[in-house]
Formats: C-alpha cells, structure tokens, sequence
C-alpha cells in the first residue's frame, strides 16, 4: 500500500444499479389504472416492468384479483390468442408431452373436441368439454407424488375442474405411462374419464410456457385477447384488443443506473486496486443502512482507470495539454 505525504484529491466515478422494487415474492402485479388498449398497455409493461401480467396458478390468480381490489371491472392481462393448437395441462404445467392416445384418437370428431378423456383401457380420446364424463382430480403431496381422487358423478369438463380446483389441487396430471396404468386401474368400471389435458392457442405475453386457464364457464370468447372480469370472482374472458380498459403489469420494476462522480481526499493512492476495493466495501455497508437491492461498482475509463489525481484531470483538460 502507498502512502502519500499529505492528502490528495481524488476523482472517481461509481455506478450505482436499483430495483425500484425488491424482488421478494415470486410474482408481482401492478395495476396500472390508465384505460389503454391491449397492445398499448403490453407496451408500456414491457418498459416499465416485465411484461403484462402472467397467471401461473390458482395462488397467483388470487394474489392478482387482490390487487386489482373491487374498484376494477375489467382488467387486461398477457394472454392473447395465438394460432397454433396445443394439448396441455390444467394445473399449469405446460404442452404435453406423453400421450398415449388410443387408436384414430385424436380426431377432432365435428371440429370441437378440445377436452382430454381417459377410456378404461387407458387410451386417451378428444371429447367435447361440455359433454359428460366422470373424472379423476390430484392432490400433490409433501413428498412430490400424486394422490388421485375419484368422482363417479358425470361432469362437464369445465366443471369437473372447478370441483377439482376448489376441493384438491386440479385435474389429474399424467406425464408417464405408469401414472396413466395407475389412474386407469384405480378408477374401477367408467366408460370415459375426464383428466386435466385441454387444448388451446392462446400464448402469454412474456413468452411464459404456463398453460393455467381461469375462464368465465360458459362465456364465449369471442374476443382474442383476455381480460380479467373482477365481478365474476377473477374469471377471464376473451375481448377486442382494441378496446381500451386498464391493465396489470408482472415482474419487478426495470432496473435504475446511477452515476455517481466522486472526489476524495485520501493519503492513500486510490489508483491501487486494493485500496479501492475497501473503499467500495465501504461505501456499500453504508449505503446499505439507508437503501437496499442495488449493486454498486467502480467504473473504469478507457485506459482502464477508475481514479485519477485531481491535478492530473485538470491537467489534460488545459488548452495545448
């Protein structure tokens, strides 16, 4: 370490990056109470957040109609219809990707089978998801497995999920060719089998792969973007993406850059690389007592500097120097 005969300004510059927002829970909403289109309110999320809001599950679908509160009527979020058809999963997890479908199935029998079935043999069949069947839901344990639970009483598939939903954890999910013999052996004498598989082209905003759906039962949609109905116990529609409503934003505000120009007296050379990392530990305890949730650094010139001597700045901004 190089110690000075007496103290010597030094100039320095600091970069400081902070969430306006701590990230502390898993997702955020934000409503945004300007009445914007659908594309203008995704614009605006995607500068001054993450995105339009995306709904994981039914814990995040709860945590957005509280903050939406009971002044809202209609509220955009980040769904918009897309034109590729997928098979997916009710509770959430995404595409499919087993699928044991038994023989000619699926066939998309009259253009409106978009409901997943089980026959007792364990094929899987396209239904109408209004027509009636039994179902199995799950209730994911501790330990990670699946309880499966079944219903006798016939069903819509609709509201066999709702059932699901509000007593266990969803329909049943079925990702192997073992859980599929176990759901099928289990469930007795049935001719059909409502299981969580659904398909739909509807794509979220941020490109999130989450395939949870919270749709108003028995309301068209007949519009390709989806809109949070807060009268209707948080239930989605589908509405013209022109119309204009206010909108939740997702994700933690974008991160703010602070630059900061220092000048310190020390007798100590700061152009010593130890020296300044002490000093920046320093600076970040104490910034720490009063903010939080930001990063702080030196930022090096182009000769790779972070400090120079005053005299010396001054020096090379002389005329002539």
């Amino acid at each position: 370490m190089v110690w000075l005969k007496s103290a010597v300004p030094f100039i320095g510059i600091l970069l400081l990056f902070q969430r306006t927002t701590a990230q502390l829970i898993p997702q955020q909403y934000h409503l945004i109470n300007v009445s914007l289109t659908w594309y203008e309110a995704q614009s605006f999320c995607r500068v001054k957040y993450t995105d339009l809001a995306t709904v994981n599950n039914m814990d995040d679908k709860n945590k957005l109609v509280n903050t939406l509160g009971s002044n809202v009527t209609y509220c955009w979020i980040g769904l918009q219809k897309g034109i590729t058809h997928r098979w997916m999963w009710s509770d959430g997890r995404g595409t499919a990707q087993f699928f044991p479908w038994a023989s000619g199935e699926p066939d998309n029998s009259g253009g409106n089978e978009w409901c997943g079935q089980m026959f007792q043999n364990g094929g899987w069949n396209d239904g109408q998801c209004g027509g009636g069947s039994v179902f199995v839901c799950y209730e994911l344990q501790q330990d990670g497995s699946q309880k499966y639970i079944y219903y006798t009483a016939t069903n819509s598939w609709e509201n066999s999920q709702e059932v699901c939903r509000g007593s266990h954890t969803d329909l049943a999910y079925v990702s192997t060719k073992a859980e599929n013999s176990e759901i099928a052996n289990g469930a007795g004498t049935f001719n059909t089998m409502w299981i969580g598989l659904f398909n739909d082209v509807w794509m979220w905003s941020d490109g999130s792969g989450t395939s949870f759906r919270y749709w108003l039962s028995g309301s068209p949609v007949s519009g390709d973007c989806a809109s949070v109905a807060v009268s209707q116990q948080g239930r989605w529609i589908g509405a013209d993406c022109n119309q204009k409503a206010v909108f939740a934003c997702g994700g933690d505000l974008k991160l703010k850059r602070m630059v900061i120009r220092i000048t310190i007296r020390f007798e100590v050379d700061l152009t010593n690389s130890i020296v300044r990392d002490t000093l920046l530990k320093k600076l970040d305890t104490s910034l720490r007592q009063k903010m939080t949730d930001f990063n702080l650094s030196w930022q090096s010139d182009q000769s790779g500097h972070v400090f120079q001597r005053q005299e010396q700045l001054e020096a090379t901004k002389k005329p002539g120097c």
